[in-house]
């Protein structure tokens, strides 16, 4: 069961999903939450007389923090109403990026969790976490509400290492009868593939564990596989989607698209991601 959790603050409107999240989970498995409000001050600069900060003086540093600490304190406060304490951390990055200083905190935490906006620095929060802080992700749409515990899941699978960590860390937050739809979509058929019946392997393993399994194949049809995803579990009303993420390379998926883009620009839905 999780006991630690991390919500790093994106300073939009998503934080309250995110942190809304974390209060059920904290109240469901007596969890410890840590609110992180980085303050993105300038990088130093090189100039004639050394390592400089240009453009800011000290009542725009003043300024900084005290907007961090005063969103910090809110979401403290919003957490404190749902009946859960937290720490706030309020932490100064000047010779890091804050997305760099949250993937360092996550570290020491069983569960990041990130509210995702439409706009600001959301895509790099996310792919530092899940690249560099080496713990699972729950990704929170504006809006959405996790189910605690979640009944409906989506399992995104492909037999990668990043699926096949993705739902060993989400099943700590599972009730034993969990309902679980292993997707596979358009599975290559093969021995060094998805083996002989895609996706067998893995609901056997998740039966073992008491879910309620069943294997479900779908073809593209000219969609992405993550629209597949996306609307299959859409359709079928679930609380939680899980996935590996980033399976190809960040900047491939960045360039080229691929699922966890995907996924992530269209799922109204909660969705657990794992490297």
């Amino acid at each position: 069961m999780p006991k630690d959790l991390l919500v790093p603050l994106q300073y939009s409107d998503a934080d309250a999903a995110a942190l809304d999240a974390a209060a059920a989970l904290a109240k469901a498995h007596g969890a410890r939450v840590a609110v992180l409000a980085a303050i993105a001050f300038p990088m130093p600069v090189a100039s004639e007389w050394g390592m400089a900060v240009l453009t800011l003086n000290q009542a725009d540093f003043d300024a900084l923090r005290a907007s961090a600490a005063a969103a910090g304190e809110a979401a403290r406060q919003r957490l404190q109403r749902a009946g859960v304490e937290a720490e706030l951390r309020v932490v100064e990055s000047l010779l890091q990026w804050p997305e760099e200083t949250a993937a360092l905190h996550a570290r020491h935490a069983d569960l990041a969790i990130l509210g995702r906006g439409d706009a600001g620095r959301f895509p790099i929060a996310f792919s530092a976490l899940l690249l560099d802080s080496g713990r699972p992700v729950l990704v929170m749409p504006e809006g959405a509400r996790l189910m605690v515990p979640p009944r409906r899941v989506v399992l995104a699978w492909q037999p990668r290492r990043e699926a096949a960590r993705a739902i060993h860390d989400a099943l700590p937050l599972l009730p034993r009868d969990a309902r679980v739809d292993v997707l596979v979509v358009d599975p290559d058929v093969g021995e060094s593939a998805y083996g002989d019946a895609p996706g067998a392997d893995i609901a056997a393993h998740l039966a073992r564990h008491g879910a309620q399994v069943q294997v479900v194949t779908q073809s593209r049809e000219g969609r992405s596989t993550g629209a597949v995803i996306v609307d299959y579990a859409t359709a079928q009303h679930a609380e939680l989607i899980v996935m590996g993420g980033y399976g190809h390379s960040r900047w491939r998926e960045q360039v080229l698209g691929g699922a966890t883009r995907a996924v992530l620009a269209q799922s109204g839905l909660p969705v657990l991601f794992a490297h």
